[in-house]
């Protein structure tokens, strides 16, 4: 037992592999979305984000780790919701996760096109040339072909680097520190709710890594063959390890943003799909900056893209497996229906840049819905109709996530057009 409380190499790789899940279109945005919403906003959803976090987290480990015939995500919706709903589920899981890949993509594609214009790189902003995000996307997914081991140790070198980006980042705007950035004026309910329920979406996309759970809890069942409750055990320690990180990391990272750049920048570069760190390059005339902002962008993006490519390849390769050998009546090899699934995720990345849709609508209206339903309401569902989960049924813990979840899922909408 001792053993396990160790954190072993291999421990230290899927923290930062969940890390890296996490940290992306959700960091990058978080600010701004912040910087909108309010500081009286965003102090209150930071008081739930931590919570909020490893235990939603932790749920959807739970239903993993005790299925039956060491089944996937996906196969245990199936098998414990039967096959209609099941499949039903299996289809959200893969929106809820593929969902984020637009919003790198779109990113990555203005970012680098915008730094090669701003540095004269370019005569012209690459971001409308459909070749261009062609290539891009063909980079990123060379990148994620190979196999899970490599994509372990990448991911931890990409993940190192974009720490001590951040972190370097966040410290060196200190000298730029200005309180009056912060609105501290007359409060006002109605403003301050809408802020709530704007900025929460955003947040729980920062600080999400569900796409990986799945394979977390595969991983320490499987291959590395602890059984209950010691797989429990060792997926709760490393989950409480990369949450407890996120949260002091995010908190700090839109603390500095948010001190370092006026109100008005903000909002002038959420209109034109820009990051924080691309905003502050903007607002701020230093080299460094200069520096700084591709790097980030470009490491949080490529972390974030093979977590959520993992995990939208694994829902879309179920469904397309589902249709195929069960409505078509035709057994496909696995091989050949991996290479479908890749295609598929590919155009449909490459159009979504093409089209260059807003990245905090995407987030607020379509993203952090589905991950709410996926990693907040799912798995209490499952817990209570089906009687293996009843050591988990607690109340309280579960009224949490279930309130905190429809709030998510109807939040941003209900702001933006309501409030």
């Amino acid at each position: 037992m001792d053993d396990l409380k160790k954190i072993t190499k291999v421990d230290i790789q899927w923290v930062f592999t969940l890390f890296g899940t996490a940290i992306g279109a959700g960091l990058l945005y978080l600010p701004i979305q912040a910087g909108k919403s309010g500081i009286w906003a965003i102090i209150t959803v930071m008081i739930f984000a931590l919570p909020l976090t490893y235990l939603s987290h932790r749920n959807m480990s739970r239903i993993v780790l005790k299925s039956k015939n060491h089944e996937d995500i996906t196969d245990t919706f199936s098998d414990t919701l039967g096959y209609v709903l099941g499949t039903i589920c299996v289809l959200l899981y893969f929106l809820a996760i593929y969902l984020n890949m637009p919003l790198y993509a779109i990113g990555l594609n203005n970012e680098i096109s915008n730094f090669l214009y701003e540095k004269g790189i370019t005569s012209v902003n690459l971001s409308n040339h459909i070749w261009f995000s062609f290539l891009l996307l063909f980079f990123i997914f060379m990148l994620v072909s190979f196999g899970i081991k490599i994509i372990l140790r990448v991911m931890q070198l990409i993940v190192i680097v974009l720490i001590l980006l951040v972190i370097f980042l966040s410290i060196y705007m200190i000298p730029y520190w200005n309180i009056n950035y912060l609105d501290f004026g007359s409060f006002d309910f109605r403003s301050y709710l809408r802020g709530i329920l704007m900025v929460l979406p955003i947040l729980v996309l920062a600080l999400n890594h569900s796409p990986v759970i799945s394979s977390l809890v595969i991983f320490y069942r499987d291959r590395v063959g602890l059984n209950y409750p010691n797989n429990e055990d060792k997926v709760n320690q490393i989950m409480k390890i990369s949450s407890l990180s996120l949260f002091i990391f995010v908190l700090i990272f839109v603390t500095s943003c948010l001190l370092s750049v006026p109100e008005q920048d903000i909002l002038n570069g959420a209109c034109n799909n820009l990051s924080i760190v691309t905003i502050l390059g903007k607002y701020h005339d230093s080299q460094i900056l200069d520096f700084l902002g591709p790097m980030i962008v470009l490491t949080a993006i490529v972390s974030s893209f093979v977590g959520c490519y993992i995990g939208s390849k694994e829902g879309l390769h179920c469904l397309l497996n589902t249709f195929l050998n069960k409505f078509l009546n035709r057994r496909i090899p696995n091989r050949l229906i991996n290479r479908l699934a890749t295609f598929l995720i590919f155009l449909t990345l490459w159009v979504s840049v093409i089209c260059n849709f807003s990245i905090l609508d995407i987030i607020g209206l379509l993203v952090a819905p589905a991950v709410a339903f996926l990693l907040y309401l799912l798995p209490v569902i499952i817990i209570y109709k089906n009687t293996k989960y009843k050591a988990y049924r607690y109340t309280v813990l579960n009224a949490f996530l279930t309130i905190m979840g429809l709030t998510i899922i109807v939040g941003y909408f209900f702001g933006l057009t309501v409030l």
